[in-house]
């Protein structure tokens, strides 16, 4: 019987399974498919962008620079006044005439504003005004009546220490109050001494006589045809205790504000709930019963505190340390009422000589021979009753006063430019 050969039995499947050239054959056939598929479907997926795409999408290709034009020897060549850059004019509302200011090589005048701004930097003011026509009249002419003169309206640039002024002060007198309580009064109740003259002849003595101010013996009723008459720039309204105003009063000091003047309230019995910080509030709203308008704290960036005399970084503290903030209500965006809580006035009853490091002679409540003499009383029970009555505080005191009334007589110079 014959024995099969090897080999012979096998499936065909098996030896072409055992063939290293069928394997071969196999993965060069397959790299050869996905080369020759990717060139094919991925077009397909991403076509190329249509001429639409193009020309909406794609921004247009630089045009190539244009060759200088030839030059023309019969031409002179410009000079350097010719090439320097035109200035643009921008009248800025602080000043009285324009200012010319240069503008850059790569600025052209056909820019907006505001991109002239942007190029150069600057502010450009505006020149409007909430303020009616009739309103700023009747302003001008309170401000004239303080000594401004039309001339220095326009040219102060806003700044106290350039104004000239000559005014009256006046201490406000009205019903249920005791507003004589931080000034000596003479047997007839005219102001020989105390808070407001000192602090005047503080102000005559820094402004080196720039801002005269003078303080009127008889105190200003404001309930009489007096207020709306003379028309100081601020009344100083002081006391101790409870009062109510009649509506007479109420009715001139609403006519005062309108015409631009400033209560300046100072509260004599220092602190917030204080009788006289209860009544001043509360009949205060009487005079501007607005709901949009109430007392706002003075905040330490104010002008009060920053352009004026002084550079004020701190509120000075007032009688027995107390050193609440200011407060102020505006109408028509601008200081009408003004309201220190911190009793202020008695401070301002030492009277500091010239140099600012001693105090001028003290004589007691019965012997006054000089409106310019401290307080014996306040001096010598600084340390019980009238603590912090030093020649620190009082002057810190002073310089502030200084400041508020320099801000009072400059506030409306912005708006009163716009007037004939």
């Amino acid at each position: 019987m014959a024995v099969p050969s090897p080999g012979k039995d096998k499936h065909w499947t098996e030896k072409i399974s055992r063939s290293g050239y069928f394997f071969g054959a196999v993965l060069l056939h397959l790299i050869v498919f996905v080369m020759i598929a990717t060139w094919v479907i991925f077009p397909a997926f991403y076509p190329p962008p249509q001429p639409g795409f193009t020309a909406t999408y794609l921004p247009p290709p630089s045009p190539p620079p244009q060759p200088p034009p030839p030059t023309d020897p019969n031409v002179p060549a410009p000079s350097h006044a010719d090439s320097a850059p035109t200035p643009v004019v921008i009248v800025e509302r602080n000043a009285p005439q324009a200012i010319l200011v240069p503008v850059p090589n790569d600025v052209t005048l056909s820019l907006t504003p505001v991109d002239v701004q942007k190029k150069l930097m600057i502010k450009i003011p505006t020149t409007t005004t909430t303020i009616s026509p009739a309103r700023l009249k009747k302003i001008k002419d309170l401000m004239l009546k303080a000594g401004r003169t039309p001339d220095d309206l326009i040219g102060s640039h806003h700044d106290p220490r350039n104004i000239r002024a000559k005014f009256a002060v006046y201490l406000a007198s009205y019903a249920d109050g005791d507003w004589g309580c931080n000034t000596r009064l003479d047997d007839t109740g005219k102001i020989i001494g105390g808070s407001l003259p000192d602090l005047t002849a503080k102000i005559g003595e820094w402004s080196h006589g720039r801002i005269t101010a003078e303080v009127v013996p008889t105190p200003l009723d404001i309930g009489g045809p007096e207020l709306l008459e003379k028309k100081p720039p601020f009344i100083f309204f002081t006391g101790h205790k409870d009062f109510h105003l009649t509506d007479g009063e109420i009715k001139n000091l609403q006519d005062y504000l309108e015409m631009g003047g400033v209560i300046w309230g100072d509260n004599a019995l220092a602190g917030q709930g204080s009788r006289f910080d209860v009544a001043f509030r509360r009949e205060m709203k009487r005079v501007v019963p607005d709901l949009d308008k109430n007392f706002k704290p003075v905040e330490m960036d104010d002008p009060i505190f920053t352009q004026s005399w002084y550079t004020i970084t701190k509120l000075p503290t007032g009688m027995n340390y107390y050193a609440e903030p200011m407060e102020h209500l505006d109408i028509d965006g601008k200081l009408a009422i003004l309201y220190t809580p911190n009793d202020y006035s008695d401070m301002l009853s030492m009277r500091i000589l010239p140099g600012d490091t001693e105090i001028a002679p003290t004589g007691n409540s019965r012997s006054y021979t000089s409106p310019l003499i401290t307080s014996a009383t306040f001096l010598g029970r600084s340390d019980l009753f009238f603590r912090n009555f030093t020649l620190p505080s009082c002057l810190a005191c002073d310089q502030l006063g200084m400041n508020v009334i320099g801000y009072l007589l400059v506030r409306f110079d912005d708006d009163l430019l716009l007037t004939p």
